[in-house]
């Protein structure tokens, strides 16, 4: 299977300095920050690397980016003799558009959905660009591409993503979903009465994300009631807050019920 790819770069002007938006092409590419999913590494290429960035590119079964298809390709196109719109292609703002009918910034999304955003802003990556401090610059992109990489993920196993408006969340369908989602797997194991770990997002109250495992007892709309191996107590968790999650087996509670 072709690798899947996730794209974020940064650039060597601002749109003020190439005369606004209309632009693009001329804000030149610093550094293009990818995951490659075969290969499970992050990498930056600077330009004297887009060789071989080139073939990362050619050989890959999907592109995943944010505005990567108005922003990202047009920057990047000049350094390339072939069209990079004709690479399989998922831009992550465009379907959130065709859903939702406007645009999103990478960070609100993020903040909603995974309860963290990006590290700066564009106008940072720049400042490291032209003090040639490119080990901050790595770090900023790649920052960028793995906050991608975990809202990619997120849609995929809950079919969903989130912003907040008036004050409140609001989920946004995707088509990216895999067969199984989180609910899916969530009422198998309430089913089977299993035991699941998992990976859960960070809290105001807590600011870290938590490994967990948990034996299901009851599913209630987006509320999993459970006992907590972390704890060692009964405990109620959102289910839009699961990060990632694999059933184990059955819990010990069910296996005794048997008896």
């Amino acid at each position: 299977m072709a690798d899947k790819l996730v794209l974020d770069l940064e650039t060597k002007k601002s749109f003020d300095e190439v005369g606004g938006q209309r632009n693009a092409h001329l804000l030149g590419v610093s550094l293009v920050g990818i995951y490659s999913y075969d290969r499970d590494e992050y990498r930056s290429f600077r330009e004297s690397e887009f060789a071989e960035m080139e073939e990362w590119l050619r050989k890959a079964g999907l592109i995943i980016g944010f505005n990567s298809k108005r922003f990202d390709f047009e920057v990047l196109q000049p350094y390339f003799r072939w069209k990079l719109n004709k690479l399989p292609h998922l831009d992550i703002l465009e379907e959130i558009h065709n859903t939702i009918g406007h645009r999103l910034r990478l960070d609100s999304i993020a903040t909603t959905t995974l309860g963290e955003g990006k590290s700066g802003n564009g106008l940072d990556a720049i400042w490291y660009y032209k003090n040639n401090q490119w080990d901050k610059l790595a770090r900023y992109c790649l920052d960028d591409v793995r906050v991608t990489r975990e809202v990619y993920e997120y849609g995929q196993r809950h079919g969903q993503l989130w912003y907040e408006a008036a004050g409140r969340r609001v989920p946004i369908k995707v088509r990216w979903a895999t067969e199984n989602t989180v609910k899916d797997i969530l009422n198998e194991a309430m089913k089977f009465g299993s035991r699941i770990r998992i990976e859960y997002l960070a809290t105001d109250n807590n600011k870290k994300r938590a490994q967990n495992e948990i034996d299901v007892r009851e599913i209630k709309g987006e509320k999993l009631m459970g006992f907590c191996h972390l704890t060692g107590q009964e405990m109620q968790l959102e289910v839009p807050r699961i990060f990632t999650i694999e059933i184990l087996g059955q819990s010990q509670s069910f296996q005794e019920s048997l008896f």
